[in-house]
């Protein structure tokens, strides 16, 4: 907090002062100095009129005058003798009823000097210091200056302390987080937040925790589904270990070879899963009219239906997006459509107020509506097997909902005309 705190006070007279000084010498460089031009004026008024007096009742007249002048206005009035004073040139070349202030280093700024249009001498005036009024001035000058000091000090000092309790609260709630409780959120009160700062710190730690559960949820699911196959591949070793006629060898060997492929297949879904969930993944987003870019991927989509594929598209409509990675939804759509389709899946090109929504529907048995949140999530299925002929490792419909939450859409599971489910993918337009 001390450090805080001088950093702050510091910098703030340090502000000031540049500031001050700026100003006071821009405008005395540049336009006037009023201070000085005021002070010039006023003692050459005193000039003007002593002269006057001077010339109509005489010099002791006007001596008189000067003095109760200087005495009225708390100043002191001498004559100059110095001889160094005398002799720069500012005094030396002092015109009658001229005015000069300060003309030397060692004066006082309110220091003026003056010579009579009536004789040679040269006047000096100067405030009179022993005098009440400039003992009070002063001791007001110098009071404020305190005053400003001291109170500045205390306004940084309560405005401090207040920051480091809210400071305090938000590192607790960072130390909670960094010992694993990620539940840990930061207070959102008004007296305890520091602008947004503790919004965005309770976003980002809502973002750590999902992170956290989801990949200890995706942790243990790989290691429930690596258990399957791998356990397969163990007990075709062991029959081959455990001589096996040879005419079944091939059998075995086609097993384990189509258990490394569900291995393989398994960890690329693994593998783009864990890219797709990362935030700020890098896209290539373009803005192409979606109904000839849906005709163009129809034999793709195709290949991977073994059902006849119906394409029913809208009027020519524009969206932005990344062509891979929407080819790579749709087709995680399809695949798990003709899974379950009994005769055809449909793909239909909806145009909607805000939303280009592409749903694809099936005639299979449909997806039960307390179930539809659940199927989004990795590795749940509806299905509980875990053989070759069910399919599948559970992450396809979660790569394509993390594919549309790249692109601002959403996903959303309902019932098909067709009589099976219907997954809809909603684009902004």
């Amino acid at each position: 907090m001390a450090r805080l705190f001088l950093t702050l006070y510091i910098g703030l007279l340090a502000s000031v002062f540049a500031f001050t000084f700026s100003v006071n010498y821009l405008a005395s460089e540049y336009l006037l100095d009023v201070d000085q031009v005021d002070a010039q004026q006023r003692v050459q008024g005193y000039v003007d009129l002593v002269d006057e007096i001077h010339m109509l009742a005489g010099p002791e007249r006007a001596r008189a005058a000067m003095e109760r002048v200087a005495r009225t206005n708390n100043q002191i009035l001498t004559v100059v003798t110095e001889a160094e004073l005398l002799t720069l040139a500012e005094l030396h070349v002092l015109p009658p009823s001229g005015v000069e202030i300060g003309s030397q280093e060692n004066d006082r700024e309110e220091a003026s000097y003056f010579r009579l249009a009536t004789g040679p001498e040269i006047y000096r005036i100067e405030p009179d210091l022993d005098s009440r009024m400039w003992k009070t001035a002063l001791l007001l000058t110098q009071g404020s200056r305190w005053g400003f000091l001291i109170v500045n000090g205390i306004c940084i000092c309560i405005w401090v302390y207040l920051l480091q309790r809210k400071l305090k609260m938000l590192e607790h709630s960072a130390l909670q987080i960094a010992e694993g409780e990620f539940s840990a959120r930061a207070p959102t009160k008004g007296r305890y937040c520091i602008g947004s700062l503790n919004k965005s710190f309770n976003r980002m730690a809502e973002r750590i925790e999902q992170l956290m559960a989801s990949h200890k949820r995706l942790t243990n699911a790989v290691a429930h589904e690596l258990r399957t196959p791998i356990f397969r591949l163990r007990c075709q070793l062991a029959l081959l270990e455990h001589g096996q006629p040879k005419v079944e060898h091939q059998g075995f060997v086609d097993g384990m070879e189509e258990d490394l492929a569900e291995l393989d297949s398994m960890v690329d879904e693994l593998l783009s899963y864990a890219r797709l969930e990362r935030a700020g993944l890098p896209m290539q987003c373009e803005i192409r009219e979606l109904n000839g870019w849906l005709s163009a991927q129809e034999l793709r989509l195709a290949a991977n239906c073994h059902h006849p594929l119906v394409l029913k598209l809208a009027g020519e409509e524009h969206c932005e997006f990344d062509s891979h990675l929407l080819l790579r939804a749709l087709t995680n759509l399809v695949r798990n459509a003709d899974r379950y389709a009994n005769q055809r899946v449909e793909i239909r090109l909806v145009v909607a107020a805000q939303w280009l929504q592409i749903c694809v529907d099936d005639d299979g048995p449909g997806i039960p509506e307390a179930d539809r949140q659940r199927v989004l999530e990795p590795f749940e299925r509806l299905d509980t097997a875990r053989d070759r002929q069910s399919g599948g490792h559970g992450l396809g419909l979660s790569i394509v909902k993390e594919i549309v939450q790249q692109h601002g859409g959403q996903v959303e599971i309902g019932d098909s005309p067709l009589g099976g489910a219907r997954i809809v993918l909603s684009l902004p337009r």
